[in-house]
């Protein structure tokens, strides 16, 4: 790998599924002669004949550092035997990586790109960076699926505000609901992956490269973000459930006034 100031090569993070079993990758990559290193949520892939870096996160992202497109192609469907969860839509997010005298990240305004710049092919650094990448990417994921859920139940409101109730049938609703739910809980079951990786309270000397991944990719607000969003699907499923309420309360009234009016026809027919 060249160590030149000005040769950019690629850095790409990729989140593609729930997460991935990293014990059977480790094992199957150093059998094909890979060097492997299997951490507690992260497992670093390495080859000594190409100077590339993989890190491949349990939550479903992994990182590519100096791997060309086609590589990057192939380590997308050598991965696919390894997913659990595949999600419907992959997210990405690329950058551009070199050589110089200080650590850092930032906006190049001509290319339109971000561009990190290492002071050393250090595997430690980059694993740091790769931390603050894949928390990012993860968390694009759970964005897009928030934001589908929002947008795919949005008129809801506006349907009751205006008709006084939703059109959808029950099932609709008990299936809208569903999906909500799911949405919620996945994002909360997994909200773990979003907060400091336990590698940084034993490597406390790597954590200034890791905050400075999040700072720049703006990961801490992008949280908040997440979790306002969070409270709208919670609203969502509450509207949704008062519906399910009130057409129940609607239903046993109906049923009480055919009651009382079978009991009245009765006693007429007895006088």
């Amino acid at each position: 790998m060249s160590n030149g100031k000005n040769s950019f090569m690629r850095c790409v993070a990729y989140c593609t599924a729930s997460s991935y079993d990293l014990v059977a990758l480790s094992n199957s990559y150093r059998r094909k002669g890979y060097t492997t290193k299997l951490l507690r949520d992260v497992l670093h892939i390495s080859a000594i004949e190409t100077p590339v870096d993989i890190y491949i996160f349990n939550h479903g992202s992994f990182v590519c550092w100096g791997l060309k497109k086609p590589q990057e192609q192939q380590w997308l469907e050598r991965l696919k035997l390894y997913v659990v969860n595949p999600l419907a839509v992959m997210q990405v997010d690329h950058f551009c990586f070199q050589f110089g005298e200080e650590t850092s990240i930032d906006a190049h305004e001509r290319f339109k790109l971000d561009i990190i710049t290492l002071d050393s092919d250090n595997p430690q650094i980059k694993l740091a960076i790769s931390y603050g990448l894949a928390q990012s990417i993860k968390l694009e994921a759970f964005e897009d699926t928030i934001q589908l859920a929002i947008k795919r139940n949005s008129h809801l409101p506006e349907e009751i505000a205006t008709r006084g109730a939703i059109s959808l049938s029950r099932r609709a609703i008990l299936k809208r609901m569903g999906e909500i739910f799911m949405a919620r809980s996945s994002i909360n079951l997994n909200s773990e992956y979003l907060d400091m990786p336990e590698f940084f309270w034993r490597n406390p000397n790597l954590e200034p490269f890791y905050n400075m991944t999040k700072k720049f990719l703006d990961i801490p607000s992008r949280v908040v973000s997440l979790n306002q969003k969070l409270d709208v699907l919670q609203e969502l499923l509450a509207i949704l459930s008062s519906q399910m309420q009130h057409r129940h309360s609607s239903f046993l009234e109906m049923i009480i006034i055919i009651l009382i009016l079978i009991e009245i026809a009765i006693s007429l027919l007895h006088l």
